[in-house]
């Protein structure tokens, strides 16, 4: 860990990189470029006898420098594990999921909502699930409104669908 240089008459130590001299002139002891905060490390850094080295906390990852920690993309990357949506955050992702889905105890898998058996579709007759959304439809004798959720009965005798040709009397549904 040192150089011994022979000049006439006498001598002189140096000490490799890494090391430093002692005030005796001939003793070469590691530098702990850490604890000094030489290192140029901007997250973790470690001791080694004669140098060091940095590294990263989870999330991040070293530059060429070998002393820059940057946080790594996991979504532009494709290293995430997210079912639909994924959100870089600093030193991790999420996973989040599309509407008419919800995220699983993994926080990664999204599953499709029942609307129909959870009772959030909002139909008042008939409902649907389908893969994502769900649908409402009506029994025979009523239709639709415009909200695609609500029934309402026709009747038949105020459009003059009935067939009835005297007196007509509308029933709910029929």
């Amino acid at each position: 860990n040192q150089n011994c240089t022979n000049t006439n008459g006498s001598y002189f130590c140096s000490c490799y990189p890494g090391y430093e001299i002692l005030n005796d002139n001939r003793t070469c002891v590691d530098i702990d470029e850490c604890a000094r905060n030489i290192s140029g490390c901007n997250q973790n850094c470690t001791n080694t006898i004669g140098s060091y080295f940095c590294s990263c906390h989870s999330g991040y990852e070293v530059l060429n420098n070998n002393r820059t920690c940057v946080v790594i993309d996991e979504c532009a990357r494709n290293i995430n594990r997210c079912n639909q949506n994924c959100t870089n955050t600093n030193g991790s992702y999420f996973c989040s999921c599309y509407p008419g889905y919800q995220i699983q105890d993994d926080n990664r898998t999204c599953v499709d909502i029942d609307e129909c058996t959870h009772n959030t579709s909002g139909c008042n007759q008939n409902c649907t699930n389908t893969i994502g959304s769900s649908f409402c439809s009506c029994y025979l004798g009523y239709e639709i409104l415009n909200n695609n959720k609500t029934c309402v009965d026709i009747d038949e005798c105020a459009r003059n669908i009935s067939g009835c040709n005297q007196n007509c009397t509308n029933t709910i549904g029929s």
